[in-house]
């Protein structure tokens, strides 16, 4: 039986297209949109990410035909599959992760994005470029052997474009590793594969030059590279990323698929009737904390404040750390002054025991504790106090922690409006605010460690400051990206859902939507911008 189910997998890598219903269902009625376009001859040319998943599968297509409908315009698509053709290690990863086989996956996506958006710009796994490619080895082998540390790499550059942080990155999320070892063949690996994808993400950009480029997400090396190299040539890139960030237009300065908060405070401040919207903040915090889920939590299963019957150890004086997934993108935010979190956790740990602070970890709630990052933490720290995932901060601040520690967690701000101070180090989205700590250093992040208990407000302060960020981050876009960031959270459920009976409905509700027109028409400005120019 079990020789039956591999044989079964194998044989679907040779399908013309990817196996699932709803593919289908979404293929076959942007397919038949697609094909009543007038196809013409025509300049005009954008490039969208071609992507291996459903959820954007979907919403992409849609764009690209209701772009097309709008103004005369072809695409071309960006085939970015690389590093991640297969998470692990050992001799079937290395199978699954080759040339080969990435080529066979990505060929089946392909067929099928290609009848709705149009050919290819470029593909990161090709047999078309073996003497380019053979080269770019010899230069990231020449790397990989000078490089001696994790910080080395962290600020690499390749023709100008900064991939150190999305090597890093890559190589925990699909090695998978807890930490980044410069080392590791591996690492080689994906430093062959970032020189490949930046030479061909320049070929493509400066050449065909599209009016814009709509991605995914901006995080490891299949994703962040085709963006920055096409914002380096001026190409205006969009993101389809999240219910935050859905819509939004990229520059050299902010390159994440993470809001921009920066102006959170000053923007507050300029507000009116500024009472009337604490207040509305403040219900909706509560609401999260009696165990209900809004947008920042929609994504977790449970809500994080339900009530498990867990009893708090004594943690009265105590630290607590938050902890980060080890195999999550730790560059999602920007200036993170760790190679990764393992590094993070280390050295935070490390500084409060040489210092005499009690310390408590917290895992993150989608982490367990049978995942391999946390029993090899348990194994190098045999005596670290551990606290259950199923007790809540409330509980913690009842017990009388007197701190909470997080890289760029948004728990910073749950935890001010308890009336508890937290550290962070790396630009976290309540950056402009001042109820968290922020160490841009190591030496600055050591000296909050070993000062844990100065309160940076006054409790009042900090309260109202933890309510500010929230309105700003969740009510202030305004309720046509309201109902955006709701519907793509449906949207998310529901493609989920492999017997989804409303898959193609839900989808096409997003037309109905003001936010959503609104992208349609910025796309189409900049193919117009483009075509005058």
């Amino acid at each position: 039986m079990g020789f039956l189910t591999k044989y079964m997998k194998i044989t679907t890598l040779f399908r013309r297209a990817p196996i699932s219903a709803n593919v289908d269902i979404l293929y076959r009625h942007f397919d038949r949109e697609a094909s009543s376009l007038i196809k013409k001859t025509s300049k005009a040319m954008f490039a969208i990410q071609g992507v291996e998943d459903p959820l954007y599968y979907g919403l992409f297509s849609m764009i690209s035909v209701d772009v097309r409908q709008r103004i005369e315009s072809s695409g071309r698509l960006v085939v970015t599959r690389s590093v991640n053709a297969w998470i692990g290690s050992g001799f079937v990863a290395f199978v699954m992760r080759s040339s080969l086989i990435g080529w066979l996956i990505s060929s089946q996506w392909l067929r099928i994005n290609r009848r709705v958006v149009g050919g290819v710009g470029y593909r990161s796994q090709s047999f078309n470029y073996p003497f380019s490619d053979m080269y770019d080895f010899w230069c990231a082998y020449k790397l990989w052997r000078e490089l001696k540390n994790e910080k080395d790499i962290a600020k690499l550059v390749i023709r100008d474009i900064l991939v150190g942080d999305l090597v890093i990155d890559s190589y925990l999320r699909f090695r998978p590793s807890p930490y980044f070892l410069m080392k590791d063949r591996f690492s080689l690996r994906v430093l062959w594969q970032a020189h490949r994808d930046v030479r061909r993400a320049y070929d493509f950009f400066s050449k065909c030059k599209p009016s814009f480029y709509l991605s995914s997400y901006t995080t490891y090396i299949n994703h962040g590279i085709s963006v920055r190299v096409a914002l380096k040539l001026g190409v205006p890139v969009y993101l389809g990323t999240s219910a935050f960030v859905f819509g939004k237009k990229l520059s050299l300065d902010d390159y994440f698929h993470t809001p921009d908060t920066s102006s959170y405070a000053p923007g507050f401040e300029a507000l009116d009737l500024q009472e009337e919207k604490l207040t509305r903040a403040e219900v909706q915090l509560k609401h999260r904390f009696s165990g209900g889920v809004d947008e920042a939590t929609y994504y977790l299963k449970n809500s994080p404040y339900a009530l498990s019957g867990e009893e708090v150890p004594n943690v009265k004086g105590a630290v607590v750390i938050f902890l980060h997934d080890f195999y999550d993108s730790p560059h999602v935010h920007d200036e993170f002054i760790f190679p990764d979190f393992w590094s993070w956790i280390c050295f935070t740990i490390d500084t409060l025991t040489q210092s005499g602070i009690s310390c408590w970890v917290k895992p993150h709630p989608a982490v367990s504790l049978s995942d391999d990052g946390m029993q090899l933490l348990l194994q190098h720290y045999p005596h670290l106090q551990m606290l259950s995932g199923r007790i809540n901060n409330i509980q913690l601040v009842e017990g009388g922690m007197i701190c909470g520690v997080t890289a760029y967690g948004t728990v910073a701000h749950e935890l001010a409006y308890l009336g508890v101070p937290s550290i962070c180090c790396a630009k976290h989205p309540h950056i402009s605010f001042d109820f968290c700590r922020t160490a841009k250093t190591l030496d600055k992040y050591k000296n909050f460690l070993q000062t844990p208990t100065i309160q940076p407000l006054p409790v009042k302060e900090m309260q109202r400051q933890a309510l500010a960020f929230l309105y700003m981050h969740n009510i202030h876009c305004g309720e046509d990206n309201m109902d955006l960031r709701r519907q793509f959270t449906t949207w998310t459920k529901e493609v989920e859902d492999v017997e989804s009976t409303q898959l193609l409905q839900v989808l096409l509700k997003f037309r109905t939507l003001p936010a959503y027109s609104k992208l349609i028409n910025d796309l189409v400005n900049e193919i117009q911008i483009r075509d005058v120019s």
